[in-house]
């Protein structure tokens, strides 16, 4: 897979985390959680799709027939 099709797959992945970020923020304004939280969630969607992306990265094994001859 390449380097532009394993970027545009982890910036996806973050979607459903970034659309929590205008419920955080009114739930911050209301005082309900600290605004400590919202500094939080950026550091976490760039830690999820560096992730997403090193994982898309690895090359599945070779399949092996399961004989003990084959290599």
């Amino acid at each position: 897979m390449n380097r532009w099709t394993r970027t545009r797959i982890a910036a996806a992945s973050t979607a459903p985390t970034l659309l929590a970020l205008p419920v955080v923020c009114l739930l911050a304004a209301l005082g309900a959680v600290p605004w400590t939280l919202l500094l939080a969630v950026p550091v976490a969607l760039a830690v999820h799709a560096a992730l997403t992306f090193s994982r898309l990265d690895r090359r599945p094994p070779k399949a092996r027939s399961g004989r003990p001859d084959s290599g």
